[in-house]
């Protein structure tokens, strides 16, 4: 699937896709995401979600939320930009956010089957 599929895939097809990628393609989507929104320092986006998605609640229901704050947070300031632009962008962020919460996951579960 090309990252840009990603963003115009229903959501149902979306969630299937994604759970049947791998860590590096996962990892690939993830840096085109970025770029696609200005940024270009995967590691320290992926060093600020991990240390975020650590201090979640488990019980909290409004993580994607909480990891999208945390994206737009990272987004260069771009005050200037058309309104559609700033629509398209809120969509990235929210495909974005569901690819890196499960990117995250993966790597953590792989770190711990491996270290069993």
């Amino acid at each position: 699937m090309k990252t840009i599929d990603l963003l115009s895939c229903p959501e149902a097809v979306l969630t299937l896709e994604l759970k049947l990628m791998k860590s590096k393609e996962l990892e690939r989507h993830t840096r085109k995401l970025l770029l696609k929104l200005g940024i270009s320092d995967y590691d320290a986006v992926m060093a600020s979600v991990i240390k975020a998605i650590a201090k979640l609640d488990a019980e909290k229901t409004d993580r994607f939320s909480v990891l999208q704050e945390i994206i737009v947070s990272l987004l260069p300031d771009n005050s200037d930009e058309a309104p559609h632009s700033k629509i398209k962008h809120a969509e990235v962020v929210k495909r974005l956010a569901i690819v890196m919460m499960l990117l995250v996951a993966k790597k953590f579960h792989h770190i711990h089957s491996t270290s069993a």
